[in-house]
């Protein structure tokens, strides 16, 4: 039986949002506007997910419906649903980068590894997911084409990026022979859940994204876009990308 407290929490939030059914609960949520930009602010009273990772779960869900007995790399897990994937899929490898830990090695139980060299063997799982990463690896070309690598036949690359597809891509900062980043545009930095400093994003990706994808790795690419409110799915750039691999 619920407590008052409850009820008139419930209240509050059946006042401000709308009631649904959320992907990573996987129960009846009340999905509520903390703010204009949907993308991050229209959260699960349950678990506090946003619309981008209720869609890359719906999309796994739906997808692919025996994800949990799947190999899979998720790099830079962050939120409730990497917390889902690493509770639910006992096969799940969660990675960061470390600049100060050598790749391979583990940070506080976490492996360390870079997306564009990797040092996993060619052929080690069946999904790759990446969840808003893409727009800030240097070279993103390397990271597909490692990711391809890694991918078994028939498997595929699972993910989120803000994507511009009315425009062009924009480049907004490259690394040079040196190693040192040159900004081309004003540095703009989105949230690093290891690290304060927050994330330069390198690449505003346009139209020719998945284009991009095929040329550095030989995966197609669909784009999958779903609004519906009754999921909580909602906002902009929500776009789940698979990259599949060819069998």
């Amino acid at each position: 039986m619920l407590g008052l407290g409850r009820i008139r929490r419930l209240a509050k939030y059946a006042r401000r949002g709308k009631p649904g059914h959320c992907p990573i609960c996987e129960r009846w949520a009340i999905f509520v506007k903390e703010g204009p930009w949907l993308r991050d602010q229209l959260l699960c009273h349950r678990c506090a997910s946003i619309p981008r990772w209720r869609a890359l779960v719906y999309v796994l869900q739906t997808r692919f419906p025996n994800w949990r007995s799947l190999r899979i790399h998720e790099s830079s897990p962050c939120g409730a649903a990497a917390e889902k994937l690493a509770r639910e899929c006992s096969g799940c490898l969660p990675t960061h980068f470390f600049p100060e830990v050598p790749l391979g090695q583990s940070k506080d139980g976490v492996r360390c590894e870079d997306l564009e060299r990797q040092c996993f063997a060619d052929a080690s799982f069946d999904l790759v997911i990446t969840s808003d990463v893409f727009e800030h690896i240097p070279e993103p070309a390397r990271a597909f084409a490692e990711i391809a690598r890694t991918l078994k036949p028939g498997g595929a690359h699972v993910f989120t990026v803000p994507w511009f597809w009315w425009k062009e891509t924009l480049h907004r900062a490259v690394r040079g022979e040196d190693g040192i980043i040159r900004h081309l545009e004003a540095p703009d930095y989105h949230g690093n859940p290891i690290s304060e400093e927050g994330s330069l994003v390198i690449t505003e990706w346009g139209r020719d994204l998945c284009d991009v994808i095929y040329r550095s790795s030989g995966l197609t690419t669909t784009a999958i876009l779903i609004r519906d409110m009754r999921l909580g799915l909602a906002g902009e750039f929500c776009e789940v990308f698979i990259s599949s691999k060819p069998t």
